[in-house]
């Protein structure tokens, strides 16, 4: 690569560990969040809810079908008075087993909270062990996200501080091979080097991940380019012939 830029931009197109996990610590921490978010507003329905006996207007169900409801849905409308004298109608998706139960004029028990009377419900709640299950799952996930991805986001650590501040240095290569996986189906190969700092001291490093025709270009005792961060030089970067 002939630009201090060059090596973030090769390495984010290769760097599939980085990316897989990144996507499960976002869509881990955003499902887990929400999850306990669907737990405390249960928690607090439950602590809050008022009582109210509402009129059945109507039962009717949505039969399931090819395109559309992948089950039979069944409805009741019903309509009460909130605690503020304020009228509600609405329609509320029961359990079958509650729903042949009831007929037009009937009696139902329904909660809603204080000043909220569209929250009302007739039929039960999601399981208590719901929401904080699949938090805790979700987070799950989210750690094993950041486990994987964590070598990947050092790296790129690196590469953003070497580029912002490194020093370029003369490097030898000592040794060239293949690293055992694929990146889109490509064997992706690594160029070790050695290199000395400006304080003279010896230093050793690795390539980022590199195709074959990039790396089998480069033998043993090949002298190359290095960009390293002067104040922590076993943080190199591999340039090739910069």
């Amino acid at each position: 690569m002939n630009t201090s830029a060059g090596p973030l931009l090769r390495f984010l197109r290769s760097a599939v560990p980085m990316w897989v996990g990144t996507i499960f610590v976002a869509a881990g921490s955003v499902v887990s969040i929400g999850s306990i978010r669907e737990w405390r507003d249960a928690l607090r329905f439950e602590r809050e809810a008022l009582a109210e006996q509402a009129e059945v207007v109507a039962t009717s169900l949505e039969r399931a079908t090819r395109d559309g409801n992948r089950s039979t849905r069944y409805l009741v409308r019903y309509r009460f008075t909130s605690e503020s004298g304020t009228p509600v109608e609405q329609t509320e998706e029961l359990p079958v087993e509650l729903w042949e139960t009831l007929a037009d004029g009937d009696t139902l028990a329904v909660r809603y909270l204080p000043g909220a009377p569209e929250t009302a419900r007739a039929g039960p709640g999601n399981p208590a062990w719901g929401p904080p299950l699949i938090a805790g799952v979700t987070a799950l996930f989210a750690i094993l996200g950041a486990f994987i991805a964590w070598p990947s986001w050092r790296r790129v650590g690196v590469l953003l501080r070497v580029q912002r501040r490194g020093v370029a240095a003369p490097a030898t290569v000592v040794g060239v091979a293949p690293i055992g996986i694929r990146v889109n189906r490509i064997p992706q190969w690594h160029v070790r080097y050695e290199f000395r700092d400006r304080l003279g001291h010896a230093q050793q490093g690795l390539s980022d991940n590199l195709r074959p025709h990039e790396a089998t270009q480069w033998q043993v005792g090949d002298r190359g380019t290095v960009r390293y961060d002067p104040d922590r030089p076993v943080d190199s970067v591999w340039l090739g012939r910069a």
